[in-house]
């Protein structure tokens, strides 16, 4: 702002929500409604790592979120959110804001200092989303990720541990973009480009604790 004044200003945003929450003996709920107007969207332009500011848009959507205390050791828990519409304001046909999911999801499920174990279990997934703020033919493939990790105490300063990601081994992208680009011998064509995710990953170690807290 003070070296070149006349470039588009820092994006602000105005953020109204409102929830309930609930709290019972191992139970607890909440959920809430969202709606978000940002004076100008910021976009990620993957082609050169820059970023822009694509104009004024509005979001709105829903979350919800839930933890359950099964035993004095065992506990899951899970949420959720859900965009229900994003477009940039004043267009006319409506462009949408695209490149990023309309649903996120996550949950886990954790066992804690049981007999010296402690382990979890986690997924994330996410759904297909639009790659164009017009086309809405042009889509992103979704994913859902399990994950474990676990460890146990040998010793009081002594802790094995032993993680599996992705222990479906699926196939995924973390990320999806559609832009113009040429591979050699051929003329520029607007394509999807992804970056993959990682295949099942096992990884094992040893924790050593040398002092006290």
């Amino acid at each position: 702002m003070v070296q070149r004044p006349d470039e588009p200003r820092v994006s602000t945003t105005d953020f109204y929500q409102v929830g309930v929450s609930r709290h019972y003996s191992r139970v607890s709920l909440s959920t809430d409604l969202f709606w978000i107007d940002r004076s100008n969207e910021q976009v990620y332009i993957p082609d050169d790592g820059s970023f822009e500011f694509k104009g004024p848009s509005r979001a709105y959507g829903f979350e919800a979120k839930a933890a359950i205390q099964i035993t004095r050791h065992l506990a899951w828990n899970g949420g959720l959110t859900k965009v229900a519409n994003a477009f940039y304001m004043g267009t006319a046909p409506r462009t949408y804001v695209d490149s990023a999911p309309h649903f996120v999801a996550n949950s886990g499920l954790t066992l804690s200092s049981w007999k010296g174990w402690n382990a979890s279990v986690t997924m994330r997934a996410i759904n297909h989303y639009r790659l164009d703020g017009v086309n809405s033919s042009i889509v992103a493939g979704g994913h859902t990720v399990f994950d474990f990790s676990t460890s146990r105490r040998l010793r009081r300063r002594i802790d094995l541990n032993f993680s599996a990601e992705n222990f479906t081994d699926r196939s995924y992208y973390e990320t999806q973009n559609y832009f113009v680009s040429r591979l050699l011998g051929e003329a520029p064509i607007a394509r999807i480009h992804g970056t993959p995710g990682y295949p099942l990953t096992l990884t094992a170690g040893v924790t050593f604790r040398l002092f006290g807290k």
